[in-house]
């Protein structure tokens, strides 16, 4: 019904594996469903409506990997537009917006940034006036494409040097919790070093399939010697999450009931009570469930597991009333929303309006991981959408997933490669120093912990812990542990 059509002229045919990945928004930044099909010479969009909208695809660029970037709103119209023309004019235009965005809020743009700024948007003007000559329309579209991918991360840069400036007045450190997921294993001397050089909390895993082993029969000690090693190092300790829904979090046992949504229900209550009675006083943040927007386990309904994170707050709230609680979802972009599931602010627009108690909002980082994680953004573009979230009015945490290879990870519960190719210790590492300044430069962010921490044990996504799979560390916890001693207690 409403075809938008985009020529990609001198560059080769797009894989059928980056239009899978690439979806359509409208002015509300709603994934809508739509068909988009790679051709010889381009792309063609076809969607149930003739309303515009902005292109989200993942692209090449030079230096930086795979990013998904996006262009301005589109109308539709028989002549097709040059891709990478559209591309450079959504990504210049997210930059100039955010910059004018943080000029009024008082940030100084550095002189050497308003210069590369000045110079990306002469290049743009080339290639928008020349596109009656596609090729040296792109030509110049791509050189100001690039520079405004690097403005996206010089942009972001600046602003939180600036904004940390701020946060730091008067002498004094950040509160932020700070941390990564303890594991499944007990640390030896060399991880517990590295861990607590590098953060000042922690995540306590509570996977219902380690601890519930059996139907009413609960091993702790695991959890018990954490909580212990926590309060021994003064760590304050994040739960869980208490419910996840993923079929990886569940015990084996639990699938003879699948599709008994009460009797579900019913043990799962069972489980976030024995959690809570144990560990109450110990846990600084209940982290009551996760996932439920994405995760499939037990053929339970979106429904059901709505109103079981809702119960799991309220049993919360009944066995530790002044403890915080958060429930935490993933994939914030919402890129599924294209199958009719329900978009994730959303969802905890609804439980913050339940009016239960929930203390803050949980959002899962797991980035360039494909399917079943995040597209990779640039910094401008994550920093867009945390603060997005932060329209809830809620204190946020952030759980982050990075990959530092591409290779295959036998560990792995999850079949999610890292997409786009060029991930290695070293690009994870420049994703920390490119982003979590800024994570920690938001006032609405209270928190950020590394979901793994360990390759050497079981994990959920490839080759994203901290220490390798032979215990060492990674470049990126030493930037990491550099972060916590500057600007955190």
């Amino acid at each position: 019904m409403g075809l938008i059509r985009f020529l990609n002229p001198g560059r080769p045919k797009l894989e059928a594996s980056v239009a899978k990945r690439s979806y359509i928004v409208g002015m509300d930044e709603i994934p809508w469903q739509c068909r988009i099909v790679p051709t010889d010479d381009g792309l063609i969009i076809d969607r149930p409506t003739g309303e515009s909208c902005s292109l989200r695809i993942p692209w090449q660029v030079e230096g930086h990997g795979e990013l998904t970037l996006a262009t301005g709103s589109l109308l539709e119209r028989q002549k097709p537009y040059l891709l990478e023309v559209e591309l450079a004019r959504g990504t210049l235009n997210r930059v100039r917006n955010q910059l004018a965005t943080w000029e009024a809020a008082g940030m100084r743009c550095p002189p050497a940034l308003a210069e590369r700024l000045a110079e990306a948007t002469c290049k743009f003007a080339r290639a928008a006036t020349r596109q009656h000559e596609p090729a040296t329309a792109c030509a110049a579209a791509r050189e100001a494409l690039l520079l405004g991918v690097q403005l996206t991360v010089g942009v972001t840069q600046a602003y939180a040097q600036q904004a940390l400036a701020v946060r730091h007045r008067g002498g004094a450190k950040m509160t932020t919790l700070f941390g990564a997921n303890l594991g499944t294993t007990t640390f030896d001397e060399d991880a517990a070093r590295h861990y607590l050089t590098s953060f000042n909390a922690a995540l306590a895993p509570m996977r219902w399939t380690d601890i519930e082993v059996a139907e009413g029969e609960y091993d702790w000690k695991h959890t018990d010697r954490q909580m212990e090693w926590c309060q021994t190092h003064k760590l304050k300790v994040l739960s869980g999450p208490l419910l996840s829904f993923d079929r990886w979090s569940v015990p084996d046992w639990s699938y003879l009931f699948e599709g008994e949504a009460e009797t579900i229900s019913g043990l799962m209550e069972s489980y976030v009570k024995a959690c809570v009675e144990r560990y109450a006083g110990r846990v600084q943040v209940w982290q009551c469930a996760a996932r439920m927007n994405v995760g499939e386990c037990l053929s339970l309904p979106d429904e059901t597991k709505f109103s079981l994170a809702l119960r799991a707050m309220q049993l919360v709230r009944a066995a530790d009333p002044r403890t915080p609680i958060v429930v935490s979802f993933d994939m914030p972009w919402g890129e599924y929303v294209r199958n009719d599931q329900d978009l994730p602010m959303h969802l905890a627009d609804a439980l913050v309006r339940a009016n239960l108690g929930l203390s803050g909002i949980g959002i899962e980082l797991n980035m360039a991981y494909s399917p079943g994680g995040s597209l990779h953004r640039d910094p401008l573009e994550i920093n867009r959408q945390i603060d997005r979230w932060a329209l809830l009015g809620l204190p946020l945490l952030l759980l982050i997933t990075v990959p530092s290879d591409d290779a295959d990870d036998d560990a792995a519960r999850r079949s999610s490669p890292p997409a786009g190719g060029g991930w290695n210790s070293e690009a994870q590492q420049a994703w920390v120093r490119q982003v979590v300044p800024m994570l920690l430069a938001k006032q609405a962010v209270q928190g950020v912990f590394w979901r793994q921490f360990r390759d050497d044990e079981p994990h959920d996504f490839p080759h994203g812990g901290l220490l390798d799979a032979h215990g060492r560390p990674k470049p990126a916890l030493k930037d990491l542990a550099a972060l916590r001693a500057k600007h955190l207690n």
